[in-house]
């Protein structure tokens, strides 16, 4: 879904493999050129779809007999120096291989085997584009989840995709049967939402480009309530509001209610809270590092959460405001105190096996609640809170979002922005400046973002960042990646700086994509698509120049779903 953070990979492909009984092998020869981070969407020999998510190879996902096959690559598979790939992955129990070609910045090529040879087909795909979520040729199971999405970009010019809005008219499957008895599906009361990004780079924060892709813990998980009109399918559009407490929290499940003046305090009220309330946190601190500038961020769900949810189709909205708390990190390698020792049990089992390695509780046992996709950053818990002193600031940031497509668009109204563009030249921000922090479009050297398809841009006139394609806070140089890029598998790649490509003008936009997922057997995997605006952090200027703050935040997050039938 995200790329990687300043990477910039080749690719050429050796190999074809033929469709059995099909001879539109579309792959061409000679050299790759490296490409640019972003997504990739495109058509495979036999009529399907096909999307890669590039920086190294992070996921692939393409139909085959009408199913969707999706593989998320944890470590990401490496982009071979002479600008080959070549990766292997089980989906459906059965053994699949992908090749391919960047043949310019925006092509690629390449060809898909399968073990069972039904789904050997070649490819062709560019940056951006739409990828189709193929229409199943069974009847799909009645039942149904809330808020849904694979992954993947919807093209809003694609026939027949699936609908965006939650009000948007669905032809259910007939609920015949389902029920306990025998009788009409059960409408659900409830949803369980766990935050589903893995090593996905989902989050861009601020103007410089510095702090975009990057990847948020995961693990968390919020589950809420939904009423809908009637009780049995089809249930149509239903009203989500919460949270309410997860139904096996510590034993799987995150314990999400924790106090606000010590977040190892679990809770139910305010009782055992002191001078604190007792509220619920969504997922572990959060670590991040860019520009040589580390913090740690809890976020707390601030006030009810509320939104709607078509049950057949899965397209959902919803409004969420978290009280981020920003606090110095640690250090570069660990922004946040991690749970060390804590392998002996699983995450969020109750089981306090682990030390705090730093923050207000050093020392403490505590519980794996999140981990990161950042070797360095390590496993997080709001059993090890930062330390108070290190609060930088209390942020309000609202995430109204859905499974739609999300935009800004600068007009006449948009707050000018106050950074330098030269005599006389003013350009529109999306955020209003705060402080004596500057705010501009972007980090470009030359102030221009040029758009790269797919929602994504980079500034074709620098500035070139070299970064370690893993552990993507890291400088690095190719001549010493070995002791640059410490994580196993991890390498030194150069890219140009991403940015948003709305460069300032009037009638500029930003978007992001979400999806909705017809649910399955009550079990979807949503992508929640939001834009937002993130105030400066108090006098924290290395972090408000580093990142770029103000600045427009975007956040494109995989979860995974789970119906609660009555």
């Amino acid at each position: 879904m995200k790329r990687w953070t300043q990477i910039i990979g080749s690719m050429t492909l050796a190999m074809a493999i033929a469709h059995c009984g099909d001879s539109d092998v579309r792959v061409s020869t000679g050299p790759g050129v490296v490409p640019s981070p972003g997504t990739f969407n495109g058509s495979l020999s036999d009529g399907g779809s096909i999307r890669i998510e590039v920086g190294s190879i992070e996921e692939i996902a393409f139909t085959c007999d009408n199913e969707e096959i999706q593989e998320t690559f944890s470590p990401p598979q490496p982009i071979d120096s002479d600008g080959t790939f070549n990766v292997k992955f089980s989906d459906g129990g059965r053994d699949f291989r992908v090749q391919g070609t960047f043949r310019d910045n925006n092509n690629v090529d390449g060809t898909i085997n399968d073990e069972d040879n039904e789904c050997d087909v070649s490819y062709d795909a560019s940056r951006g584009g739409g990828f189709l979520t193929p229409t199943p040729q069974r009847t799909p199971t009645p039942g149904g989840i809330v808020p849904t999405a694979t992954t993947g970009d919807v093209d809003p010019t694609a026939t027949a995709p699936e609908p965006t809005d939650p009000n948007a008219t669905v032809t259910p499957t007939p609920a015949t049967s389902g029920g306990p008895t025998g009788g009409p599906s059960p409408c659900p009361v409830g949803v369980e939402v766990l935050s589903n990004a893995g090593t996905a780079k989902v989050l861009d924060t601020g103007w410089t480009g510095i702090a975009h892709n990057a990847t948020v813990i995961g693990d968390g998980k919020l589950s809420f309530t939904v009423a809908c009109d009637g009780t049995t399918r089809p249930c149509g559009v239903c009203d989500v509001s919460g949270p309410i407490p997860n139904a096996n929290k510590n034993a799987g499940d995150i314990d999400a209610q924790r106090c606000t003046n010590d977040t190892s305090i679990k809770c139910t009220d305010n009782s055992a809270c002191g001078a604190g309330t007792c509220v619920y946190y969504f997922g572990a601190p959060l670590p991040l590092s860019a520009g040589g500038v580390s913090t740690c961020v809890t976020n707390q769900v601030n006030g009810a959460v509320s939104g709607t949810a078509n049950i057949e189709s899965g397209a959902f909205s919803t409004s969420i405001t978290l009280a981020s708390r920003v606090f110095t990190g640690v250090s570069n390698e660990q922004p946040c105190p991690i749970c060390a020792g804590d392998a002996v049990s699983t995450p969020n089992d109750g089981k306090a096996n682990g030390t705090c390695s730093a923050g207000a509780r050093q020392g403490q046992p505590c519980d794996i609640n999140g981990r990161s996709a950042v070797p360095s950053f390590g496993n997080t818990s709001l059993d090890c809170p930062p330390t108070a002193s290190a609060l930088l600031a209390s942020l309000s940031i609202p995430l109204s979002g859905s499974s739609g497509t999300e935009t800004k668009t600068l007009t006449a109204q948009s707050p000018n922005c106050n950074g330098f563009f030269g005599p006389g030249v003013t350009k529109k921000c999306f955020c209003e400046p705060g402080g004596t922090e500057p705010n501009k479009p972007n980090g470009c050297n030359d102030g221009i973002c040029t758009d790269e398809g797919g929602g994504e841009g980079s500034c074709e006139a620098g500035p070139i960042d070299s970064n370690c394609s893993i552990e993507s806070f890291r400088g690095c140089s190719t001549a010493t990646q070995a002791t640059d890029c410490p994580a196993q598998g991890d390498s030194c790649l150069s890219a140009l700086r991403p940015c948003y490509i709305d460069n300032g003008e009037v009638g500029g936009s930003v978007s992001v994509t979400g999806k909705a997922d017809p649910p399955k057997s009550g079990k979807s995997n949503p992508i929640f698509a939001t834009l937002f605006c993130v105030p400066p952090v108090g006098s924290a200027a290395s972090v408000n120049t580093a990142a770029g703050l103000p600045g427009l935040g975007r956040l494109r997050l995989p979860l995974a779903t789970q119906e609660v039938l009555p």
